[in-house]
């Protein structure tokens, strides 16, 4: 874990429902370029607990293995470890164009349905450009993207999905807990952000989160039945229309 001053954020539930803004729809999931390589898929071990990555050497989106695929303009983006307290975390800095990296999982939403991270703003606009997200996907879940997006691959491809949620670092910490919604269109899919801290006053500490995911997927797709819901990717993405900024990662995990 890192710093040990870290606060534990408590479980804010998502109240509202009013747009927040249209800066975190460039995500991971209307990208142009995708590149990857043999596809699979990372499932949960018999803990129940499905690490994404660490913050270490060793860490699978450094060596781009085969469950990882890499969205945009990924060049614009660096990552590298960093050891802010002698703990190892994943330092990101994105933001000047579209980028993401993905890593496709295959995890039941009710089995799994929290992610926990630490994370420290080191720099950056107030609304932070680096984000994470988790796709969503159900039995019948069409494999095919929607006709209107343009999206142009090589090698591996996204898991097939049908909604997205991405997490993001707002510009005020009276946004934490905002909820919006963006209903499927035929040339994108439905995408929901949550506003999980923020504020300039909160940057450069640690904050630990922990999600209840399938909460927040209740409020933002109501009409769903959750229990053949999956989660079939989650990641990084870095919108480039707000400015670049640089962030801290730790302890990314799905768990039960």
């Amino acid at each position: 874990m890192p710093p040990d001053n870290a606060a534990k954020s408590s479980n804010d539930e998502a109240t509202t429902m009013t747009k927040f803004g249209p800066d975190w729809r460039a995500t991971a999931l209307s990208l142009l370029v995708v590149i990857g390589c043999t596809e699979t898929q990372t499932p949960v071990g018999l803990d129940g607990t499905l690490n994404v990555f660490g913050g270490g050497p060793d860490n699978p989106i450094f060596g781009r293995t085969s469950d990882w695929v890499s969205l945009g303009a990924d060049d614009t983006v660096s990552y590298k470890t960093v050891y802010p307290v002698g703990t190892p975390a994943l330092e990101i800095r994105g933001g000047s164009e579209n980028a993401a990296r993905i890593r496709r999982v295959d995890a039941q939403l009710l089995a799994t349905p929290f992610l926990f991270w630490s994370w420290n703003i080191v720099n950056g606009p107030p609304r932070h450009p680096v984000r994470l997200v988790v796709g969503f996907a159900d039995a019948d879940t069409p494999t095919e993207a929607p006709s209107g997006m343009k999206t142009f691959l090589r090698g591996a491809q996204p898991p097939a999905f049908s909604r997205s949620l991405t997490l993001i670092w707002g510009s005020s910490a009276l946004q934490r807990g905002t909820l919006t919604t963006d209903r499927a269109t035929a040339d994108e899919k439905s995408r929901a952000a949550y506003v999980v801290r923020g504020g300039r006053e909160n940057r450069n500490r640690w904050w630990v989160e922990n999600l209840d995911l399938s909460h927040l997927h209740a409020q933002a797709w109501p009409e769903i039945d959750m229990a053949n819901s999956r989660i079939v990717f989650t990641g990084i993405s870095a919108t480039g229309d707000i400015g670049t900024g640089t962030m801290q990662i730790s302890g990314l995990r799905l768990s039960r």
